[in-house]
């Protein structure tokens, strides 16, 4: 007896110890970790969890690794945003309706791995008040660890983009075409129905029966055809309204088309109540005319900006040099109207399409000439493309199909002038002078390693170093193709749902407009490097700088200067590389060479920092401070923008300068790809 007294003494105090460690480490298993504790919430911001010591429970329908539970309870109805960013590890979401244990398949509502990196996001449906089990957990069983969780709620954050009858999205011959009324509205006079209702605009490619059926829908819906696009359409607009179709409840429409002429699709349920997701097919018998004169690159049809201008393959031949498709093709010569991003779409087309755009009308296009090449965009079977045009340039678009197919299809072209204006810019590498004054770190290994990286303009010292600010109060120039808008570093609004930086998880490198620097990045040890990047230049005849820092030596800032046998490497690789005269759109960029450092035994990644900006860098806000470098001035940059990577360069010596490269793109290696490397060699070696 007393040597069981003595054992269970002993298990007691090894328990006690083990529990005592892990209260003093900070670990404990999650109250929530099992689905019948599961935690209740409402809207939460970065509201933190660990699932370092939880086990896995439930039904296993998308993940299988250790996981946490949540019972959140709707604030709105609407749509209800749940995101894991800002999280340290790989993660995985489920969301099912309600909170019971453990839930049926059927209950899943939407899952997600990857949104923002390695992070997960979902926004789905809800009706205030009702309840909904989240699961959290990780990509495989091995993916845990801190985290936040943030929760919001937002009456249109779900709404389809057509919901609005001045929004109806232009659609032809479709099969089975997916739509969800779950988060609509209703708009319109009610001719028909008063039901959360959504809208599609029809061309008619030619005169005879078009069918419209809603056959396959999981509700109980309605559906009308309006003469016309006027919105919302009068009851003398009617051309039919239909609610039950056959002996099923979904909705089908026949009726006769003239060619050419437009008609607004609506489509709801029988009563207020009824939503859900559904299928739209379109189908019709008219006779079409022949295909265009178009059929041939040299006979590509001008046009400007376009809004559903019909077009027909069925009948075209093949020509051109195949470098994106080799189905039958058609062409046409757009000359861009504005400066700014230009979107060429077919969605709407009731074939399986491809699609590409070149730099000039000339024909044939080289490569050297292909801006892009899509085929399926936004997860259907019609294609889009989106590229930075110029005003008054001609740009060359080939329409094709999937292998072989060819049909009816809808063609939109619109250049939508300069990015907007009001796009205050600031990085996202971390930073511990942050406005919720904790420390960061730059590496996860080794994590003692504190972040010194200027990124948070104002972090309530008012002392600096101030992170760089760009203002552009109007568009002038910026990195890459996009800027997304954000007031401050870590705190306020920002036009992403994470700040660029969440202190609180230690999460860094949340900013997706992040699109300039061409990768991978060569940087070998005590090596020549130069990093090619991309400029949009919107107002041409503005003078720039850029400047690019890289953390050489690992140490958590970009103060330091790394010895090298050949010279000095100094962490400000690139020190006002002095733009002028750049034409209007985007412009390919190379730095000028700088000698790279990859120290041995330091760790494999490394921050960068890419500023553009219409002054040069003059040594910062804090000069000779620590973290000074890469800060920007206390008045802030009026124009430009600033990028930071966390990444993994290429090491290897020499794999930056390719000796046997068709540089010219003229299909051969000749002399001409010489003289190229020579002029390249020049430009970039000091």
């Amino acid at each position: 007896m007393e040597r069981l007294r003595a054992k269970s003494i002993s298990a007691c105090v090894f328990i006690l110890l083990l529990c005592t460690a892990q209260i003093a480490s900070g670990i404990l298993t999650p109250s929530n970790d099992d689905c019948t504790k599961a935690r209740p919430v409402g809207d939460v911001t970065y509201l933190e969890f660990n699932t370092a010591q939880a086990t896995f429970d439930g039904p296993g329908h998308y993940m299988v690794s250790p996981n946490i539970w949540y019972c959140y309870t709707a604030t709105c109805t609407g749509g209800a945003t749940v995101s894991l960013a800002g999280s340290s590890f790989d993660t995985k979401l489920a969301i099912y309706n309600g909170c019971v244990c453990d839930p049926a398949f059927g209950d899943l509502i939407k899952s997600n791995d990857d949104f923002h990196a390695q992070q997960s996001q979902v926004t789905f449906a809800v009706t205030a008040g009702n309840r909904y089990l989240i699961e959290v957990g990780g990509y495989n069983v091995t993916s845990k660890g801190p985290g936040v969780i943030s929760i919001g709620c937002d009456t249109q954050a779900c709404q389809p983009a057509n919901d609005n009858c001045s929004k109806a999205e232009p659609v032809g011959n479709v099969k089975e075409q997916p739509f969800d009324t779950s988060c609509a509205t209703f708009d319109g006079q009610g001719h028909c129905m008063s039901s959360p209702n959504i809208w599609y605009r029809y061309v008619a490619g030619g005169a005879g029966q078009v069918t419209v059926s809603l056959a396959g829908s999981t509700f109980d819906t309605k559906l009308a055809v309006y003469d016309g696009t006027d919105c919302p359409p009068s009851q003398a607009d009617t051309v039919e309204c239909n609610d039950d179709f056959g002996n099923s409840l979904a909705s089908q429409i026949a009726f006769q088309a003239i060619a050419g002429r437009e008609y607004l699709i609506e489509i709801g349920g029988y009563n207020t109540d009824e939503i859900g997701v559904g299928l739209l097919s379109i189908s019709s018998d008219v006779i079409e005319p022949p295909a265009g004169s178009n059929d041939e690159c040299v006979d590509a049809k001008p046009v400007g900006d376009v809004k559903n201008l019909p077009f027909d393959t069925r009948d075209a031949t093949f020509d051109g040099p195949g470098l994106c498709l080799a189905s039958p093709n058609i062409w046409f010569c757009y000359t861009a109207p504005c400066t700014g991003p230009a979107t060429v779409s077919l969605f709407g087309s009731g074939f399986d399409t491809m699609l590409a755009v070149y730099n000039g009308c000339k024909c044939y296009p080289t490569y050297a000439d292909l801006i892009g090449c899509n085929d399926d965009a936004s997860s259907g079977y019609q294609s889009e493309l989106i590229f930075n045009a110029v005003a008054g340039k001609q740009y060359l678009i080939e329409i094709g199909g999937y292998g072989s197919a060819t049909g009816l299809g809808i063609l939109n072209v619109n250049c939508q002038g300069p990015i907007s204006a009001d796009k205050t810019d600031l990085g996202d590498a971390p930073d511990s002078t942050n406005n919720f004054g904790k420390t960061m770190t730059a590496y996860m290994w080794p994590a003692s390693i504190q972040a010194n990286y200027p990124t948070v303009f104002d972090d309530g010292s008012n002392l600096g170093p101030h992170g760089p600010v760009h203002l552009n109060d109007q568009p002038v120039a910026f990195l890459g193709r996009q800027i997304t808008r954000e007031n401050e570093a870590d705190i306020g609004p920002d036009e992403e749902i994470t700040n660029n930086i969440v202190p609180a998880s230690n999460g860094r490198d949340h900013d997706a407009g992040d699109d300039g620097v061409a990768f991978p990045v060569n940087l070998p040890n005590c090596g020549l490097s130069a990093i090619d990047y991309e400029v949009t230049v919107v107002e041409p005849g503005i003078d720039l700088w850029v400047n690019v820092w890289l953390d050489f030596n690992r140490d958590g800032d970009w103060d330091d200067i790394v010895d090298c046998p050949d010279g000095s490497a100094p962490e400000w690789a690139v020190q006002n590389q002095y733009l002028f005269d750049l034409p209007a759109g985007l412009n390919q960029i190379t730095t000028p060479g700088f000698l790279s450092a990859h120290p041995v035994g330091v760790h494999e990644q490394t921050w960068m920092r890419i500023t553009l900006a219409e002054q040069p860098w003059m040594g910062g806000s804090n000069p000779g401070e620590p973290g000074n470098a890469g800060s920007g001035p206390p008045e802030k940059y009026e124009i430009g923008e600033t990028e930071d990577y966390f990444f993994s360069p290429d090491t290897t010596p020499g794999s930056g300068c390719p000796l046997c490269e068709d540089v010219d793109g003229n299909g051969v290696i000749d002399i001409e790809d010489l003289v190229a490397h020579v002029t390249k060699w020049l430009a970039n070696c000091p």
